[in-house]
């Protein structure tokens, strides 16, 4: 059963191979909820230790985030969206797109929120054991760049 909220702003929907389940993520205050199929849960935000986020250039990879709660259990979930056999995608089966833009909003406001919950969370960025990060930065993958005064939105000085 789908909920509406896997489709919000703060929810991410993925399937990572054409023989698997849809499986969703999404942010409902302090708690994430997530969705295999028809199997389900929950878990407070306060729980999550660290958040891991792998994030390769655009179209050339597979951007992955890792959640390791107190009790050592791990999500995964990735920005892979391959289309299935269903009556719906059957036309396009075996295609995989990205679904960056909904991956990046949840994981951007899934580290904000679990750092705010838990200052003790641990936020890696890149593979291995990563570099920490803070949240800010993702919004500059997103396209979200700060812009000076100096500057015009092209990024440009106002100076010709």
């Amino acid at each position: 059963m789908t909920d509406a909220r896997e489709n919000s702003r703060l929810g991410h929907l993925f399937r990572p191979s054409p023989f698997s389940r849809d499986r969703a993520y999404w942010l409902d205050g302090h708690m994430l909820h997530w969705r295999n199929g028809v199997e389900g849960g929950r878990m407070s935000l306060s729980e999550v230790t660290c958040v891991q986020v792998i994030l390769p250039p655009a179209r050339y990879g597979t951007a992955r985030c890792t959640i390791r709660t107190e009790e050592g259990t791990l999500h995964r979930f990735s920005d892979d969206y391959w289309f299935g056999w269903t009556g719906a995608e059957r036309h396009r089966w075996g295609v995989r797109e990205h679904r960056r833009a909904s991956f990046l909003g949840l994981v951007t406001a899934l580290a904000r929120r679990a750092r705010k919950a838990n200052p003790a969370v641990t936020l890696r960025f890149g593979p291995g054991r990563g570099r920490p990060f803070v949240p800010e930065e993702l919004d500059q993958a997103r396209g979200f760049v700060e812009v000076t005064p100096e500057q015009g939105e092209d990024g440009k000085s106002g100076a010709a």
